[in-house]
């Protein structure tokens, strides 16, 4: 530590040394400048020791008012050239003030230091820019892979330099953008040379082999669009980091440039989260999040740690998953009140104890079996997992005054055709009926947020995918017109807690998914993400529906009417408000789970939904009508 001190301190001592150093250089040149040669040895025999201390004092004054010496080299920027050129400016006035009317000095042309301040500035900017000057003109020395970067924003001005840097890698011959208005401009003394139309031009008129995307904020569909052009090309394409994702690492002299993956080609427009509205209902409160070790439920902790919480309790019943994320939160925020329940929260006594032991401001229930085709076969323990800790946290949470719980739902739970959206939508009308009952003076708030499917979540295609590609295939594939909505887990996450400070009590939430995706399409985009072509390289096999797959997935209901409360999520209009003896039912459904009696919990599993269902309106023409609504029988 304090070598690098001492370090520190030579570096800028160094740098103040030729500063004063140029100050005392220029001013003899100046007079030399301002008088004729013949003239300039009688005048120069006038000037006395105090002219040199008068300027030498002066510009060390202005030097340091400004810190112009507090600069490292390698990353002399605009900033840089601006304290540089008022320390300057400051440093000529003072001196000119006091040489005229303060100290006494034998009497020069007053425009000697006005020409001082012109020669100064220059050799002060040169003296920190240096470096960067002769590292650029290196770089156009380099003999790496001919490249092109996309994109003439701050992500390009920020990571260029260290890319440049990369000589024996990548030479950069230009940098192409859409924005007219940027044509012909440069950045880092790259030239912006044209926009997508001119790529196979520049392609070809400089035998470009690699393209570096360069635009972290651009939606994945025109993400897309561009890759689509860029492929046509047989260009490789390569991701510089958001500026962000360096934060910590803003002195590193090397930056990974990544491949293009599947979620760039998914990403979406940002969106517009009031972080301050969240931070309000999550810090110095007690927060349990449960599930919290799987894919939605850690994300919930990630984000909610970095809220502040008061304490943040987060149970699962996997060990390594909880032990897993335990480690991360320990290791990121130190400091944090932090504790990590391990049980299963269906078990009503595991469930009391957690409720006993700790008391809590805000719930997020993320527990839950989601994988549709384990669900299937494995029926009542999904039950008593997906609807016995939801009854359990709810109860609890109405019992001990808990200021709201927020269910993660699934866009599943929607006209549900297997089990696991099934046990959603139970749920869901679970946090209805007991936001409806409640006998404490002080309600608690009970809501749902649903959402569809999220990329990297445990069980995602993608990763599945990945592994059959890189088999050599096929890719299977259950049917080619099969669509999915998807969004990315942090982006989810982040919709979640903003419904959550929307919520009151009773509320359902569906987060905007944007537009579906055809898995086929998804599958493509991966296979060329891994340099494979369809039919060619590897084959797509479908392989027919799975037991209780829907082709498509929907929502919301047709009678559920949305009220947008932002554009990123809906409330729905018409939630049902289940019957009294709606919790009655969940028992004897838990019954039949408790007992392993899979047919007779999946039918009374499916009673339940299709009871609650037929409230609305519509659905009575519906049931009557053939297959329109097959979800609505159990099997």
């Amino acid at each position: 530590m304090l070598s690098q001190l001492v370090r520190a301190y030579t570096k800028k001592s160094i740098l103040l040394g030729s500063d004063l150093f140029l100050v005392l250089l220029t001013f003899p040149l100046a007079l030399f400048i301002r008088l004729d040669p013949y003239v300039f040895p009688i005048v120069f025999k006038t000037v006395t020791v105090q002219h040199f201390a008068v300027i030498f004092l002066s510009y060390f004054f202005s030097f340091m008012v400004f810190r112009a010496y507090r600069t490292i080299i390698r990353l002399a920027n605009l900033y840089t050239a601006l304290r540089v050129c008022l320390a300057v400016v400051l440093g000529a006035c003072i001196t000119y003030i006091v040489g005229q009317f303060i100290v006494p000095l034998p009497p020069l042309p007053r425009s000697t230091y006005f020409i001082q301040m012109l020669l100064l500035l220059p050799a002060c900017l040169v003296s920190r820019f240096s470096i960067r000057i002769v590292e650029r003109f290196r770089n156009r020395q380099n003999t790496g892979v001919h490249t092109l970067v996309y994109g003439a924003g701050l992500t390009t001005d920020r990571f260029l330099p260290i890319v440049l840097k990369q000589k024996n890698e990548i030479k950069v011959f230009g940098i192409i953008d859409d924005d007219l208005a940027k044509r012909g401009s440069e950045i880092q003394g790259i030239k912006i040379l044209g926009g997508l139309n001119d790529v196979p031009r520049l392609v070809k008129k400089y035998s470009i082999e690699l393209i570096i995307l360069s635009i972290p904020s651009v939606p994945g569909e025109r993400v897309r669009e561009i890759t689509d052009v860029l492929y046509a090309q047989q260009l490789q394409v390569k991701v510089l980091p958001a500026p962000e994702a360096y934060l910590n690492q803003f002195n590193n002299k090397q930056i990974d440039i990544r491949d293009l993956n599947i979620e760039d080609l998914l990403r979406r427009a940002p969106r517009n989260i009031d972080r301050s509205a969240i931070a309000r209902i999550i810090k110095g409160k007690s927060v349990l999040v449960t599930g919290g070790g799987g894919s939605i439920g850690s994300e919930l902790v990630r984000q909610i740690a970095a809220m502040e919480p008061e304490n943040l309790i987060v149970n699962d019943a996997s060990e390594f998953a909880l032990y897993t994320i335990t480690e991360e939160i320990q290791k990121k925020f130190p400091y944090l009140k932090y504790s990590a329940h391990l049980g299963s929260l269906a078990d009503t006594q595991v469930c009391s104890g957690l409720f006993e032991k700790s008391s809590f401001d805000i719930i997020f229930h993320a527990c839950a079996y989601k994988h549709v085709p384990l669900v299937e076969d494995n029926i009542s323990a999904a039950i008593l997992n997906n609807v016995m800790s939801a009854k359990n946290v709810f109860e609890f949470s109405a019992r001990k005054n808990v200021g709201r719980v927020v269910l993660i739902s699934s866009d599943k739970a929607v006209r549900p055709t297997n089990v696991m959206g099934a046990t959603k939508r139970v749920a869901e009308l679970l946090a209805v009926w007991y936001s409806a009952n409640q006998t404490n003076s002080k309600q608690c708030a009970f809501s749902a947020v649903r959402f569809g499917n999220v990329l990297g979540s445990s069980g995602s295609v993608v990763p599945k995918f990945v592994e059959q590609i890189k088999a050599g295939g096929p890719i299977q594939i259950t049917h080619p017109d099969i669509t999915r909505y998807f969004m990315l887990i942090p982006e989810a996450v982040s919709l979640v807690l903003q419904a959550a400070t929307a919520s009151t009590s009773g509320e359902i939430f569906v987060l905007n998914m944007g537009e579906p995706i055809k898995i086929t399409d998804m599958a493509k985009d991966l296979a060329r993400l891994m340099g494979k072509r369809i039919n060619h390289d590897i084959n797509i096999e479908f392989t027919g529906l799975r037991p209780g797959e829907k082709l498509y997935e929907e929502l919301h209901l047709d009678a559920e009417n949305l009220n947008a409360v932002t554009s990123d999520f809906y409330k729905l209009d018409k939630a049902i408000i289940p019957a009294s003896n709606f919790i009655h039912h969940i028992e004897h459904l838990l019954s039949y789970a408790s007992k392993n009696d899979d047919r007779s919990a999946k039918d009374k599993l499916f009673k339940l939904v299709v009871e609650h269902e037929t409230e609305l309106a519509f659905l009575d023409s519906a049931i009557s009508s053939t297959p329109d609504f097959p979800f609505l029988v159990p099997n």
